[in-house]
């Protein structure tokens, strides 16, 4: 058994399934071999051979035995039979006593989660965490339940009831945060998921998802700390870096983010995203030259990110070389074609180049593929700039009405609106409004 777990852990399959084959050989009537040789099978996607051995062992089972009938229910649900899966656990539930239904609920959660059928998923497992509050599988495969069948009121009861029992379970407070996340109480998430890896020091998930949550929401600080502790805790880690220098980006601590980002350059030359966020802290010094390098270093590890291309695109542009700039510029807008700012900013380039036929053009192509405010004001711009001054004007009392922060965008692109008496009325009037 341990040389089998030895080669499982190194993920060397192949091995252990030959040290399995042996140990059969030598002790044919042990089931647990047979369930450790199924669920290696399983493990590389060979179900007909997992399923004869499952056929193999049978029997040798005895009457107690549940665990190789539960491997055969799984294996039921990766070939899809599902119906079957289900009447063998129904048949297991009558024969077996409560104290072990819970082993028999998990397998069910599984039959429900490959059926996609999340929300008897949820109430399965609800069930075995309702008998035990501190079955760990239940805990860590509920979350995936209640995100698709969006039960994030259940699950905040549920996970309540749970820590009231054990104030200590992390992964309750892990739940909890993120069904408070999903129901827009992010303080009340952020505390819960700090919870999850202050009990539990050694839960990576705990620290990164809070540190994901405060970017979100803007708490720079708290993410920047989660992340260096997590560094800390698990580190050195040139991912975690990255994700420590965008915090500080964030903070407008440009030399703080640099010093970090090159002494990671030296660990790892080989993250995108150290590149990228140092082309970002040059950006910001406006140190065009240097942004570009960085940015085309980040292209030449993954050409497929838009934002790596709007990076270099703008720093093309300052350093006036408007070619290149106009090729960067389509294709951020053509790899993020779903995300209207890559369209507004290669729009808002032609604009400034007094190329407004392919503005138009462009503009007209972005439609079909994102939808947004900067695009409104886009094309806003292009109908002023083309005469017609009451379609535009109707535009910008939708834009007003609609997005009234968004005013900016337009004022970023013909910053000579800001002086416009017809414009700056219907701003007086809707905030007035409002």
């Amino acid at each position: 058994n341990k040389l089998i777990q030895h080669y499982e852990v190194q993920g060397s399959i192949s091995n252990a399934l030959e040290v399995v084959e042996l140990a059969i050989q030598y002790c044919k009537s042990k089931v647990s071999f047979y369930i450790i040789k199924a669920r290696l099978l399983m493990a590389q996607f060979r179900f007909d051979e997992a399923m004869q051995t499952i056929q193999v062992a049978e029997p040798f089972v005895s009457v107690h035995n549940m665990d190789l009938h539960l491997i055969h229910a799984r294996l039921l649900a990766l070939q899809k039979k599902e119906a079957e899966a289900l009447n063998l656990i129904e048949g297991l539930k009558c024969r077996f006593h409560k104290t072990e239904l819970q082993e028999i609920y998990l397998v069910e959660a599984f039959i429900y989660e490959s059926m996609k059928d999340f929300e008897k998923m949820f109430y399965t497992l609800k069930e075995v965490l309702t008998t035990n509050p501190n079955n760990s599988k239940a805990l860590q495969q509920i979350w995936v339940s209640v995100e698709f069948s969006k039960k994030y009121e259940e699950s905040v009861e549920l996970h309540q009831k749970i820590i009231d029992i054990n104030p200590y379970s992390y992964l309750a407070w892990y739940n909890l945060g993120h069904a408070y996340s999903c129901l827009g109480e992010y303080e009340k998430a952020l505390e819960a998921l700090e919870y999850s890896f202050l009990i539990n020091p050694r839960f990576e998930q705990g620290y990164l998802d809070c540190a994901e949550l405060s970017l979100q929401v803007g708490m720079y600080e708290k993410a920047y700390t989660c992340y260096e502790e997590a560094n800390e805790m698990f580190g050195p880690d040139t991912e975690l870096i990255a994700f420590m220098a965008e915090c500080l980006i964030k903070l407008r601590r440009f030399p703080d983010a640099k010093k970090l980002l090159k002494q990671s350059v030296h660990q790892d030359p080989y993250n995108d995203e150290v590149f990228f966020y140092l082309g970002e802290c040059y950006t910001h010094e406006h140190n065009w030259q240097k942004a570009l390098e960085n940015f085309l270093e980040a292209i030449s590890l993954d050409e497929y990110r838009e934002e790596f291309h709007a990076g270099a695109a703008l720093a093309y542009e300052n350093l006036g070389m408007l070619k290149k700039a106009e090729l960067h510029y389509g294709k951020a807008a053509r790899i993020g074609q779903e995300q209207s700012q890559y369209w507004s900013d290669y729009i808002k380039f032609l604009i400034r180049r007094e190329n407004y036929v392919k503005a138009k053009k462009v503009l007209d192509k972005a439609d079909k593929y994102s939808v947004g405010p900067d695009l409104v004001c886009c094309r806003i711009a292009l109908l002023l700039q083309s005469g017609s001054e009451r379609e535009a004007h109707a535009l910008i009392e939708e834009l007003l009405q609609d997005y009234p922060e968004q005013i900016h965008h337009l004022y970023g692109i013909l910053p000579e609106l800001k002086e416009d008496r017809r414009i700056l009325a219907m701003v007086r009037y809707f905030s007035y409004s409002e």
